[in-house]
């Protein structure tokens, strides 16, 4: 119990608890979850779109290989480049929304950190104490 505060004891006040856990609760209820469902909603779309320009392009190749007809063939091909885009395009979403679930960095460089307000909440001998500790770091 050497790490009770002598003021503490001396009002009987129970010794401060880290509240880290209610803080990211509370900046993770600040990021907004939107991006995440408009990822899943244009994924789910895209994933659609490619399963069914593959049936499309198996049902069409049968077409044009009766028909032997240039159009058909010419549509073919766009068909199966639209195909090809789609699936680019859910790779896409996959980099973005990956871009999106990084955490907040500042835009300077990593080791620098700029701080504007800060509020300490302890006693002058735990200030003193995180100081000396910052120093010899």
């Amino acid at each position: 119990m050497s790490d009770e505060n002598p003021l503490d004891k001396a009002f009987g006040l129970n010794p401060m608890q880290s509240h880290t856990t209610a803080v990211s609760t509370i900046l993770a209820k600040v990021h907004d979850d939107s991006a995440r469902e408009d990822f899943t909603f244009a994924r789910a779309n895209v994933r659609e779109v490619v399963e069914n320009a593959n049936d499309a392009i198996a049902k069409l190749a049968v077409i044009a290989d009766q028909s032997q007809n240039p159009r058909a063939f010419e549509v073919l091909a766009k068909l199966m480049d639209t195909a090809v885009n789609a699936s680019k395009h859910l790779l896409e979403i996959q980099k973005d929304i990956r871009q999106i679930d990084k955490p907040d960095m500042p835009n300077s460089d990593e080791g620098k950190k700029s701080v504007t307000n800060n509020l300490f909440v302890g006693s002058t001998a735990d200030l003193a104490k995180v100081i000396s500790e910052l120093k010899t770091k």
